[in-house]
């Protein structure tokens, strides 16, 4: 059965749901982020860390919960806290911590 792989990075933790073609919800999970705050008024996240590693993090456990195979993922859809800045290099590096 195919499914739908369903991302959303938020301010302090990212969430994640496996649903099936039908609708039903084949598996869910979350992980917890920090986010930093290096002078009042600013608010930033470890990119690297928080955003893809969550993504990453997330998306297994969700694999791995239901039994899934990856093939038979048809789409993603991302939801992610905006707006947000992530200055990168040439090669797609983060410079700095996303604001």
């Amino acid at each position: 059965m195919t499914h739908t792989l369903g991302i959303d990075i938020g301010t302090f933790e990212t969430k994640g749901v496996l649903v099936a073609a039908d609708g039903t919800i084949t598996a869910s999970a979350s992980r917890p982020h920090k986010m930093l705050v290096p002078r009042p008024g600013w608010a930033e996240h470890r990119a690297e860390e928080d955003w893809w590693g969550d993504f990453v993090h997330v998306t297994r456990a969700l694999l791995a919960q239901s039994g899934v195979d990856p093939k038979n993922i048809r789409a993603v859809a991302a939801s992610a806290i905006g707006p947000c800045m992530l200055p990168v290099d040439s090669a797609g590096t983060p410079l700095m911590n996303g604001v």
